[in-house]
């Protein structure tokens, strides 16, 4: 088998690779891979064409990957991270006092405890500030 084909074979089996996970795991390889195969049409030297695989990959990687990153993660919100300023309703009476409270926020149930150690009663409507443990900081909506 040919060094280009050999090379070849690499590219697709990273790009399936790359496909499947969509984590940037096998990108900088497959630049790798096709600067080696170029190569593999001068250089008959196996070795010369993993060392310039190992290079172009490495510094594919260190170049371009932050830039990857930065631009192509959408920046979807984890489930606690997109509680934050949605409204919710008090089911149970917030008492910092008390150490009591709970709201419906999203369909879900939550302890709440107030920003302010203000007490807020059932069927008033809270915003989200944040989270702390298992209890969301919530002030009383306007």
């Amino acid at each position: 088998m040919s060094p280009a084909v050999m090379w070849l074979i690499l590219i697709i089996v990273l790009i399936i690779v790359e496909l499947s996970t969509a984590d940037f795991i096998s990108l900088w390889f497959i630049f790798g891979a096709l600067a080696s195969m170029f190569l593999s049409f001068a250089v008959d030297n196996i070795t010369i064409q993993i060392a310039v695989f190992l290079a172009v990959s490495f510094i594919s990687l260190i170049l371009f990957r932050p830039f990857a990153l930065k631009y192509a993660k959408p920046k979807a919100k984890s489930n606690i991270d997109a509680l934050i300023d949605a409204e919710g309703i008090v089911i149970e009476t917030i008492n910092y006092i008390e150490n009591t409270g709970k709201i419906k926020v999203m369909g879900q149930e939550w302890s709440a405890i107030s920003e302010d150690k203000k007490i807020i009663e059932i069927g008033k409507k809270v915003i989200v500030l944040n989270v702390t443990g298992i209890k969301l900081i919530v002030k009383e909506a306007e």
